[in-house]
């Protein structure tokens, strides 16, 4: 993520949601480090508020993040106590709801990680009409979630992680 943060343009935009596998007590100096690595604000949510061009969202590690429709074609992000979900933040529950409120404007990207976080909300973008971008194995130091994306099929783009900016910049 460090990464993609540091190679998106000044002008980027989109806005960036990230639900990292994280403790915690890590995740706001991680969004601070987003913040220092490249030309998003970035910030740790925590409540609910407008999504904007140019910012990013991190969720807390021990909250899942999710996206909210605020009235005609506004979207927001809010925070939900996790639940059942195996991982928190949930990648799944982010992806799903960013699919149920803004349809085929949602670009969804599976980074390196255990397990397979990320599935099933690649399908919710997908059957949305939504880009779905997986991680490449070559750079995936784990490539448990963006590889489980890849063998259903439900990638649009396997990329390499430093062409995942330069992509995301092009659209």
């Amino acid at each position: 993520m460090l990464d993609i943060a540091a190679r998106l343009p000044e002008r980027f935009p989109g806005a960036l949601l990230v639900a990292q596998h994280m403790p915690e007590t890590f995740t706001r100096t991680f969004a601070e480090r987003l913040g220092r690595k490249g030309p998003l604000r970035f910030a740790e949510v925590d409540g609910p508020e407008a999504l904007e061009e140019r910012r990013g969202y991190v969720s807390p590690g021990n909250q899942c993040l999710i996206v909210t429709a605020r009235g005609g074609s506004d979207l927001g992000v809010a925070l939900r106590p996790a639940g059942n979900e195996r991982y928190v933040p949930s990648g799944d529950l982010l992806m799903k709801t960013a699919a149920e409120c803004a349809g085929p404007r949602v670009i969804g990207v599976v980074l390196t990680g255990m397990g397979d976080d990320g599935l099933a909300g690649a399908k919710a973008i997908r059957d949305a009409g939504g880009i779905v971008i997986a991680e490449s194995e070559q750079t995936a130091v784990v490539n448990g979630m963006p590889g489980a994306v890849v063998r259903a099929g439900l990638a649009t783009h396997v990329l390499p992680l430093p062409e995942i900016a330069t992509f995301l910049a092009a659209l």
